[in-house]
This record gives structure tokens, C-alpha cells and sequence, in this order.
């Protein structure tokens, strides 16, 4: 009985060492497509309604919708209909428009929750880019999901670096967002 379970130890053991290969490394995935543009956002502050493209549309009790709430905007939800460029230059020709929200969902430091679309409609390209995650604000660069997209995205899946490109108080900000499709169809 004795030789039976220290041969079965043993081959555990070997099958075990075989499965595990410390050599083995990640596999570096390479982009299949990579594109950079810029989004735009204008709050609406109750005195730029002609201008602005997003809005607040929940807030904390007691807050108004003009306004980002104290303490790191928790609990404030906007709206956004906001142009893209391929530059960071707001008054270049959109391309499109990114739809979407952002969440304000931490207490204790400037963080939201961004679940969007890029409409693109133009010469260079047609169609939707779907992204969702969340966007440590503080941070340089952020990544979020492209977790799908249809035209000449049809099933695309990445990752979209994202990076706070300029802001002007709490009234304007620009992205500028890093795409990187590692699924393409």
C-alpha cells in the first residue's frame, strides 16, 4: 500500500511541476487598430445654455443642478452630448459626438463612473464605439473598456486610455482618448 500512495504522490507531483512553467510569459498583445481623438465637455453652469453639452441631472439632497455638489461632487449624475474632434482644438469640424454619463461615485477623492458612446458619422469613419469603467480623475491616465461598437467598429473591443487634456474650472474639459482595438472583426 505503501508504494502505491508514493507513486501516486510522485505522479501528482510531476503533473503538478509540468502544468507550472515560470519561462512562460504573457503574451504581449499587439492593437489590430489604434485612433486618438478628443471629446469636449461644456457643463451647464445656468448661465451658458447656448454653449453647453452636458448637464447635471441628479445631485445630493439640498444641491442644485447648476452647480457640482461640495465634497468631490459625490453623488452628482450628468448627461453629456458633447463634440469630437481629431484635434484638441474645440472649434475644429466634429466628427461626432460622444453620448453618454458620468457618475460621481466616491466620497473621498474625485472619481466617476463613465458609461458612453462615440457616434461617429464623417468621411474618415462611420459608426458607434461603446466604453464603460471607471476614471480615477487625479490620475494622468486612466483606461477604460471599449466594450463593443458597430460600422466600421462592428464587435471592436480594447482598452481607451483617457487623459484629462485641459479644464477650465468646472465648466469646461477636454479628453483626450487613446484607442486601442485588440478585437477586431
Amino acid at each position: 500500500m505503501g508504494a502505491k500512495v508514493r507513486m501516486f504522490v510522485f505522479l501528482m507531483l510531476f503533473a503538478l511541476c509540468s502544468a507550472i512553467n515560470p519561462s512562460k510569459q504573457r503574451k504581449q498583445y499587439k492593437p489590430c487598430k489604434n485612433m486618438v481623438l478628443y471629446f469636449h465637455d461644456i457643463i451647464y453652469n445656468g448661465m451658458n445654455e447656448a454653449n453647453a453639452t452636458s448637464s447635471i441631472v441628479a445631485a445630493p439632497q439640498g444641491a442644485n443642478l447648476t452647480k457640482l455638489a461640495t465634497q468631490f461632487h459625490f453623488g452628482n449624475i450628468a448627461v453629456f452630448d458633447d463634440p469630437i474632434t481629431l484635434d484638441n482644438n474645440l472649434h475644429s469640424k466634429p466628427i461626432g459626438r460622444a453620448q453618454g454619463f458620468y457618475i460621481y461615485d466616491t466620497k473621498n477623492t474625485y472619481t466617476s463612473w463613465l458609461g458612453f458612446t462615440f457616434v461617429l458619422n464623417s468621411t474618415q469613419y462611420e459608426g458607434t464605439i461603446t466604453f464603460a469603467g471607471a476614471d480615477p480623475i487625479l490620475k494622468k491616465t486612466r483606461d477604460i473598456s471599449v466594450t463593443g461598437g458597430t460600422g466600421d467598429f462592428f464587435m471592436h473591443r480594447g482598452i481607451a486610455t483617457i487623459m484629462t487634456d485641459a479644464f477650465e474650472g468646472e465648466v469646461y474639459f477636454r479628453l483626450r482618448v487613446d484607442i486601442n482595438f485588440f478585437e477586431c472583426w
